[in-house]
């Protein structure tokens, strides 16, 4: 069986879209560049597994203010 490559790219559980995930590399992964609500954290940790991708954690930190943790798809 094939061990898992490190550097394989991840897939979003919000738009299924490939990217790669830089939390356990070497440099920062993008998603600590981003101020995400407490709120949509938690709100995002219940209805997905896995990270997000940098343009949907964009997309969400801009529309944070107007979104309901209720409507995060």
């Amino acid at each position: 069986m094939n061990e898992p490559v490190a550097d394989a790219p991840d897939r979003c559980p919000r738009c299924a879209g490939r990217f790669t995930c830089g939390a356990a590399g070497p440099a920062p992964c993008g998603c600590f560049t981003l101020k995400i609500d407490a709120e949509v954290l938690a709100g995002l940790r219940e209805r997905y597994v896995g990270c997000l991708c940098p343009a949907c954690l964009r997309e969400l930190t801009k529309t944070q203010t107007n979104m309901p943790t209720s409507g995060l798809e």
